[in-house]
Formats: structure tokens, C-alpha cells, sequence
């Protein structure tokens, strides 16, 4: 009794207490049941497994691709197809063409396709060749459409740097490049054959035209030659009679203070500055360049005070007149799209309040998120944004062919390839990608 209540009740433990012996039928269920749930687990595993490890082992393989123009803009010519370019090297930008096209080819770069729809009647406007003996100029053939980029200043250092640019230009699906010949500030960034301006610090480039026009057939690629008009601080330097004349000092050129630093700017109004464009289109005609893109058909950014210095005609609600005189029948002149589509005519838009006064030219409307931001009242969407404004644009253009400009600088690739699509949509064949 003593040992019991000192070491506690002893319990007896049995293992599987309640087991049972199992019948024959349910051995061989279980068999059946195991060989069914192994099949089972080897069906899940190659169906799961495998694509888990798959996608597992490419994280990190694959780069985003470069983006390149849609395909239903590829360019229709013997050498076309083209693979897109692996890196992504400075922009190039594209400009037209040059010497004998066709009737059909002329028609090509800064024109709309013949068949808009919705987005208007906008119908392009034909150009005539301008005959050239030179055996140099001899446009490529084979292109409906021009799809432009734009090249960097660099592409005209040499022969070889051009050829790169053009290259590059070849391989990501475009068929033509703008070339900047005149900048802003009035320097040639080629080797000018005018006698005036051969002998002064205005040309800064080495090439001739012959040699650049030679690069661009030897690679069946439209050269589109662009030009700044009326700015031109460094021309109007060497040139003064071209520049605007303060009233109280008519041999003193005005400034325009709202530049920094302060700037002359070419007149349009004076014979000088009539003369002087007209031998740069002259010559760029001569070798060839059948597209001639006009930036900065403009007047300086007068303010109130300006009106003490220089005359009143100036600031006229017909001054638009003047612009005219520098407009040569057939180039294209580069607007922003908010100055086309506004209530009034904006600054760079101008030029189209007479437009009988244009004789064959053309719209180069520049599309850019900066010009046209959300928080105006403009779509967030890309091709939202780009339907509207060109919508608009063709009702304020007056009938003249407008090339869409797209500014690449506020759009992602995804966004750049909606805009395409939607122009080939609106039946806009030939756009500038800059």
C-alpha cells in the first residue's frame, strides 16, 4: 500500500489499440489509390514545374527593344527591310529628299496620304522638280512615304559620321533625315558655295553639299534639309542691313531683350534679308534637295517698351504680310501645334493667316507634350492627343498638307508606337520623328 501511494497507479499501454486486420479488397483499393496519386503528382510537376523553372532561369535575359517605326510604315523599296538597331545611339532625325523625283515621289515626304480618313480633307499638295545636271543628285526611287528622323549636328563633321547617322536611321525602319544645314544662330553647318558667306566665321561646316547629297544616294536615303529663317543673331552680326533698325539710331541694330543674351534678328521685311534666303534655297535646289524644312518663320517676342525703339508697322495686325517674303513656293514651315489650334494664330503660326499667300507649302506641326500639356485641357493619352490636335490642326490649316512632327521627347517607346499607329489610321503616311 505504501509502495502504490508512493509510486502512483501503474497503466498498462497497448499499441494500436484499435487496429483491425484488413480484408483483401481494401489492400488492394489502397494499392490503386497509391498508384492513381503518384501519377497525379508526376502530372503536376511537369505541367508546373518545368515553365516555373523556365521563367525562373530567364529573369534578366530579355532587354526591352529599342523602339523602331511601326511596320506598316516600312518604306517600299528594293533594300528596305531592315533589322532594328541593337543600341540606342544619339537621335537621328530625317528629313526629305532630293533631285528628279516623280511625280508620285514628289508627293512623298511633307505631304498626307490621298485618302484621309477622319481626320478631314486634307489633300497634299504636288511640287515640281527643279531641273539639275549635276549626275550627284539622283533621288532614290521605291518610296510612297517618307519617315523622317532627325540627325545630331555631329552627322555633318565628315563623310563617314553621316554615313553612320544614316545608317542607323536605315536600320531602324526610316527612309529619310533631317539634316540641320543653318541653326539658330545663323551658322552654316556646311561648306556654302555663296560668295559672302564662304570668307566670314558664319560657315562652320566641311562638307559640301555635293558630298553630303553623294552619302545620301549612295544609301538610298532622302535628305531633308532644315534651315532656321529669322533667327539669326550671328547673320544679322555680319550682315547688318538685314537686321531690325532702332528709330532714333537707323545704323543701330535692335536687340531683343527678352533673349539672354540679347539678340538681333533677321527682317523680313528688308531687301537684305529677301536676297539672302533666296540664295540659300537657291543653292540647296541646285544640289538637289527637293525638301526644305523652314524653322523660325517668326518675328522677335516684341514687348511694350519695344515700341519707343523701332517702327510702329512692326506691330500691325497685317505685319503677317512680311513673313511671305522669305517663304519660298513648296518648303515646309514648322509650326507648334498649340500656335496652329488656338483661337488666334500664335507666334510661329502666323504666317497662316493669308494662306493664298502659300503657294505649294506645306505644315511641319509639332506634337510635343511640353506644347500640349494634361493640365491644359489636352488628352493624357498619346493617341488621344494626337487625333485631337491633328483633327483641329487640318480645320485651321487652310487646306495645306501637314506633316506630323513628333516630338519623342515627351512620349515613351509605347507611347511612340500607338502615335504611328494611329497615323497610318488617320492615313498620314510620312511623319518626322525628332
Amino acid at each position: 500500500m505504501d509502495r502504490r501511494r508512493r509510486y502512483g497507479r501503474k497503466i498498462k499501454k497497448t499499441r494500436n489499440l484499435y487496429r483491425r486486420k484488413k480484408s483483401a479488397g481494401q489492400k488492394v483499393f489502397g494499392t490503386v489509390m497509391l498508384v492513381i496519386a503518384a501519377a497525379a503528382i508526376a502530372f503536376l510537376g511537369f505541367c508546373i514545374g518545368k515553365p516555373l523553372l523556365d521563367y525562373i532561369g530567364s529573369i534578366g535575359k530579355n532587354e526591352p527593344a529599342e523602339w523602331t517605326p511601326e511596320a506598316s510604315y516600312s518604306a517600299r523599296s528594293e533594300t528596305a527591310s531592315a533589322e532594328p538597331p541593337a543600341d540606342t545611339a544619339e537621335p537621328v532625325q530625317v528629313t526629305e529628299s532630293t533631285t528628279l523625283l516623280t511625280d508620285s515621289e514628289v508627293s512623298g515626304i511633307f505631304e498626307t496620304a490621298d485618302t484621309k480618313q477622319s481626320v478631314g480633307t486634307n489633300q497634299p499638295h504636288s511640287t515640281s522638280a527643279p531641273e539639275n545636271d549635276s549626275d550627284t543628285s539622283v533621288t532614290p526611287s521605291g518610296y510612297d512615304a517618307l519617315i523622317s528622323m532627325e540627325a545630331p549636328a555631329s552627322a555633318l563633321s565628315n563623310s563617314s559620321s553621316l554615313s553612320a547617322v544614316i545608317a542607323k536611321a536605315k536600320s531602324g525602319g526610316y527612309n529619310s533625315v533631317v539634316i540641320q544645314l543653318k541653326d539658330k544662330n545663323g551658322y552654316f553647318r556646311y561648306k556654302t558655295s555663296i560668295e559672302s558667306v564662304a570668307d566670314t566665321d558664319l560657315m562652320t561646316g566641311t562638307m559640301t553639299l555635293e558630298e553630303i547629297m553623294r552619302v545620301f544616294n549612295e544609301n538610298n536615303m532622302v535628305p531633308i534639309a532644315e534651315i532656321a529663317v529669322l533667327a539669326d543673331e550671328k547673320g544679322c552680326e555680319t550682315f547688318t542691313d538685314m537686321s531690325y533698325k532702332c528709330l532714333d539710331a537707323p545704323d543701330t541694330s535692335w536687340l531683343d531683350y527678352s533673349e539672354r543674351p540679347p539678340k538681333r534678328w533677321a527682317n523680313p521685311d528688308k531687301d537684305a534679308t529677301r536676297e539672302y534666303f533666296a540664295n540659300i534655297t537657291g543653292e540647296l535646289g541646285s544640289a538637289g534637295f527637293e525638301h526644305i524644312l523652314l524653322t523660325d518663320v517668326i518675328f522677335p517676342n516684341f514687348q511694350n517698351y519695344d515700341t519707343v525703339y523701332i517702327a510702329s508697322k512692326y506691330f500691325a495686325p497685317e505685319r503677317y504680310m512680311m513673313l511671305y517674303n522669305v517663304v519660298k513656293a513648296g518648303n515646309t514651315i514648322e509650326m507648334k501645334a498649340s500656335d496652329v489650334i488656338g483661337d488666334e494664330f500664335g507666334r510661329t503660326a502666323e504666317v497662316l493667316k493669308d494662306t493664298s499667300q502659300l503657294r505649294n507649302n506645306k505644315i511641319a506641326l509639332v506634337i510635343s507634350r511640353g506644347d500640349l500639356p494634361t493640365d491644359s485641357g489636352y488628352p493624357a493619352d498619346a493617341k488621344a492627343l494626337v487625333e485631337t490636335v491633328l483633327s483641329l490642326a487640318e480645320k485651321k490649316a487652310g487646306g495645306l498638307p501637314i506633316v506630323p512632327v513628333i516630338d519623342g521627347s515627351g512620349f515613351d517607346d509605347a507611347e511612340k508606337s500607338k502615335i504611328t499607329a494611329a497615323l497610318a489610321v488617320l492615313g498620314y503616311e510620312s511623319f518626322i520623328m525628332r
